[in-house]
């Protein structure tokens, strides 16, 4: 009886240590002055709520050219940057085996290439 009993309250006492802990709601208080928050008061509030807000879209009159392979982490990353920033863009899909297109860009096989008209 007496093992019965230590088997329970260690079970028990080990199962306590695997409870996830309850996470308290956020309270929002009102603006400490009483008046209305301002507009840029307003938008970092919507931005710390929602870090995904999209930002104004840069589309330029000869969009940029992304040059990619479809299971590339590269390119991935690049595409990825390019819709958080919001630019509008061409992207064009490479084949594995297609040597003579970024070989033309920049010489060897690699991507992603982007290619801009962009004159600095």
């Amino acid at each position: 009886m007496k093992l019965r009993v230590t088997s329970f309250l260690l079970t028990v006492a080990s199962a306590s240590a695997f409870t996830v802990a309850q996470r308290q709601p956020i309270q929002y208080s009102a603006h400490p002055t009483g008046t209305t928050p301002t507009a840029l008061a307003m938008t970092t509030a919507a931005t710390e709520i929602n870090p995904f807000v999209q930002g104004p879209r840069i589309a330029r009159e000869e969009l940029p050219v992304v040059y990619v392979y479809d299971h590339c982490p590269f390119c991935v990353r690049v595409r990825l940057a390019l819709g958080i920033m919001n630019v509008k863009h061409n992207v064009f899909f490479l084949a594995n085996d297609d040597i003579p297109t970024p070989t033309k860009l920049v010489g060897k096989k690699i991507a992603p290439i982007f290619v801009s008209s962009l004159k600095v």
